[in-house]
């Protein structure tokens, strides 16, 4: 079986459940709720879901910047966290500036794809301008003058009418997913309704297992609640194909064939659970011992020395 590239997003069966949450809210307009334990992976899909992390760092004035705008064509979701401070203004405020940089990014793309064509306008101009005399356009200036006041209309023309076009661009957000939902109070809970309202949006709260039963409590949000969805951890055949295909987080490595002691195997899926986030760490650790150790197999012994450098919180 080959091996998953490291650091790669793993698009396991929960996060499939959880994109199929998220194209109905998208779809229908609803608002929907998804509650998980910690560590299960909720951020990390809904990043992933929303292509925030390419998203969120183009800029087209770096040119160092590491995505390119035909990765992030098309996007239409905004992914925020929560803060721990959370006024109405503050929340209205960050979600504004999500959307505006998404659509500063479709009014890019735009202006990219009608660029080629006025181009070649201007080029066209250019080109005549360099054959007056060597074409013996001199002879007939009136000729050439006509061309020239030609394409200069069109070019001017075809620039005003991408420029009225490209303002008039509206807002693509379809969906706000919206991280640490348990963080807001009533007035910030009131602000997304308002938002939600007026937006013609879908939108999706995340948060911790009982934010339904919060949010029952308000009324006027959770009658638009359209769908919930609870995010599972990782089913234990998960985990051991992953496992078995050497997923590793991003800047860790496991020697090739390391993880085939069934011993070891059976450790990790235990202390794990299927919690992603512990996995991740665990797995981290692990490769710390055997790089320390210099060995090259993943043995129970070493997976207990992992352990031991974490702390493993209980529910």
């Amino acid at each position: 079986m080959s091996s998953v590239p490291e650091g790669a997003f793993v698009e396991t069966k929960q996060y499939k459940f959880f994109t199929e949450f998220c194209n109905a809210c998208r779809k229908n307009r609803y608002i929907g709720l998804c509650y998980g334990p910690p560590g299960v992976g909720k951020t990390l899909s809904a990043r992933h879901y929303a292509n925030w992390d390419k998203v969120r760092s183009y800029n087209i004035y770096l040119p160092r910047c590491a995505f390119t705008l035909k990765q992030i064509a098309g996007s239409d979701v905004i992914f925020h966290t929560a803060q721990v401070v959370n006024s109405a203004l503050r929340v209205s405020k960050e979600i504004s500036e999500h959307r505006k940089h998404l659509q500063s990014l479709v009014r890019e793309d735009f202006a990219d794809k009608r660029q080629p064509m006025l181009d070649e306008t201007k080029l066209r101009i250019q080109e005549g301008q360099d054959s007056f005399f060597t074409d013996w356009d001199w002879l007939a200036p009136n000729n050439f003058k006509k061309r020239q006041e030609s394409l200069e209309k069109r070019f001017h023309k075809l620039k005003m009418e991408y420029s009225q076009q490209c303002m008039g661009i509206k807002d693509p957000t379809k969906l706000i997913i919206l991280d640490e939902a348990d963080r807001l109070k009533l007035p910030s809970l009131d602000q997304l309704r308002d938002i939600f309202d007026k937006g013609d949006i879908g939108l999706i709260l995340i948060g911790m297992p009982g934010i339904e039963k919060r949010l029952a409590r308000y009324p006027q949000l959770y009658s638009r609640v359209g769908f919930v969805h609870e995010f599972r951890p990782l089913a234990e055949t998960e985990t051991r194909n992953l496992l078995q295909r050497q997923w590793c987080p991003p800047g860790v490595s496991l020697p090739d064939g390391s993880l085939r002691d069934e011993g070891a195997v059976a450790a990790i899926l235990r202390i794990t659970g299927g919690n992603f986030r512990l996995l991740h760490r665990l797995l981290t650790q692990i490769a710390r011992v055997l790089e320390i150790n210099a060995l090259e197999q993943v043995t129970p012994a070493v997976v207990e020395v992992a352990r031991e450098s974490l702390v493993i919180g209980t529910d």
